[in-house]
C-alpha cells in the first residue's frame, strides 16, 4: 500500500480538515512524512488542474473542492442529517418495516415531524397500513449513506451501530422485544449534524 495514496485516501473519507497528528493516528505514519506527502499530493492536484484540491487550512489538511467549482458543486451535495433524526432512520432501517406507532411508542410525538422529513428527502417510504403506517427505507437510503441495497443485514448492522442499539440478527428480536430502544440512544450533540460521505469539505476552508 503507498504511504501517499493512504493520506489521499485519509483526506477524502475525512470529509473535513484534519490535523496532522489526525492524519498520523488514521495512517500509522510518521508526521514528518505526512508533512510532505501532502505537500506533493497539493502539488500534483494543482497540476491535472483538478476541480478538487488538497488544501492547507490553519494547521489542517483537506480535500475540497475548489472555489470556483463551488458554487455550482453545491447544487448536487446532499443534504446534511441531523443526528437526532439520524437516529431514527436508523432505528427504521433496523427494524423496517415497522409500524409508525411502534415507532411512536420508541422516541414519542417526534416521530410525525421526523418521519415526514425524512420521507421528503426520499430517505423512507410510508405506505397505509391499518389505522398506521408501514415504514421502510428506499433505495436511495443506500446510496445516500454509501451502503449495497442488497445486504440487508449489513445495513441493519451498521443501522445498530448510528443508532446505538445492540445489532441482532433478524428473527432473533423485534420491536417489541426492545421497548426500551430510546433509553439506550446517545443524547445529540446540540446543533450537531451528519452529511453525505461524498459532501466536499469546502465550507472548512471558510471557517
Amino acid at each position: 500500500m503507498k504511504e501517499r495514496a493512504l493520506v489521499e485516501a485519509a483526506l477524502y473519507s475525512a470529509g473535513r480538515a484534519l490535523t496532522i497528528d489526525e492524519l498520523a493516528r488514521t495512517t500509522r505514519l510518521e508526521p514528518e512524512a505526512i508533512k510532505a506527502h501532502l505537500r506533493t499530493l497539493a502539488g500534483e492536484y494543482t497540476k491535472r488542474e483538478s476541480a478538487l484540491e488538497v488544501a492547507q487550512i490553519g494547521t489542517k489538511w483537506t480535500m475540497q473542492i475548489r472555489e470556483e467549482y463551488s458554487e455550482r458543486a453545491r447544487a448536487f451535495a446532499p443534504p446534511e442529517i441531523d443526528r437526532d433524526i439520524l437516529k431514527t432512520v436508523a432505528l427504521i432501517a433496523y427494524h423496517q418495516p415497522i409500524l409508525q406507532s411502534d415507532l411512536f411508542d420508541m422516541i414519542g410525538s417526534k416521530v410525525y415531524e421526523h418521519t415526514k422529513g425524512l420521507e421528503e428527502l426520499g430517505l423512507i417510504s410510508r405506505k397505509p397500513s391499518g389505522r398506521s403506517f408501514s415504514l421502510a427505507t428506499t433505495r436511495y437510503f443506500a446510496e445516500f449513506f454509501g451502503l449495497k441495497s442488497t445486504d440487508r443485514e449489513g445495513i441493519r448492522r451498521l443501522m445498530a451501530q448510528k443508532a446505538g442499539v445492540p445489532y441482532t440478527e433478524r428473527g432473533e428480536a423485534t420491536p417489541a422485544d426492545d421497548p426500551g430502544l430510546e433509553a439506550s440512544l446517545p443524547a445529540p450533540p446540540p446543533g450537531d449534524a451528519v452529511s453525505h460521505p461524498a459532501v466536499s469539505s469546502a465550507a472548512a476552508a471558510n471557517e
